[in-house]
């Protein structure tokens, strides 16, 4: 005996349809128009709120005290007159504080300590040179890397002019090295080797 089937044009009920008619949770374009003016009306009206500024406090304390350990010493080290800086993750040191440059033991020649960081064990520091100054020979017991700000260095009997880099390996030796119009750059050095010269650097 064959069950009886659905005629194909008896109309079937969806279960959306069923679980919310659209009588009850249909709502007209004017009605949720009012909704809106209601809402907007409901946070116009409701009072500002201002946090406590020792709430700002924390939160800028909390964000600050990171896992980040930079172990450096320079703008934020004991040593340093400058604290314009709040936060310890950026370090930074102006053209304009002379007052860092210092005379070294060789004549014509001044240093500024840029950075000491122990993570790396190494030193980065900027040099001057006034025309005529020579710096005397040296060893390297880890590489060392130059950067000629201005002026020229005559280093290995190679002219360096503003812009040239120079590395010298770990184990080499600088024979000294002159400027004829005077020179300013940067160097990287390991921690060791400073420390070994640091005597002329006081």
């Amino acid at each position: 005996m064959n069950s009886p089937t659905q005629p194909d044009n008896e109309p079937t009920e969806n279960w959306e349809d069923f679980v919310f008619p659209k009588e009850v949770f249909s709502s007209s374009k004017a009605e949720l128009d009012l909704e809106d003016v209601f809402h907007l009306y409901g946070l116009s009206s409701m009072e500002e709120f201002q946090p406590h500024s020792s709430l700002r406090n924390q939160i800028l304390s909390k964000v600050l005290k990171g896992p980040t350990d930079l172990n450096t010493t320079g703008l934020h080290g004991k040593d340093s007159k400058t604290k314009n800086a709040p936060n310890p993750d950026f370090l930074f040191i102006r053209k304009s504080e002379e007052s860092l440059w210092k005379k070294s033991a060789f004549e014509g020649v001044e240093y500024k300590i840029l950075n000491r960081d122990s993570s790396r064990n190494t030193v980065t520091l900027m040099i001057r040179m006034e025309p005529g100054a020579v710096f005397p020979a040296h060893p390297h017991g880890s590489a060392e890397d130059c950067f000629l700000v201005s002026g020229d260095l005559i280093i290995a009997g190679t002219t360096m002019s503003a812009g040239d880099f120079h590395r010298a390996q770990a184990g080499s030796k600088h024979k000294k090295f002159t400027t004829s119009l005077g020179a300013e750059f940067l160097i990287v050095t390991g921690e060791s080797d400073f420390s070994e010269s640091e005597k002329f650097f006081s």
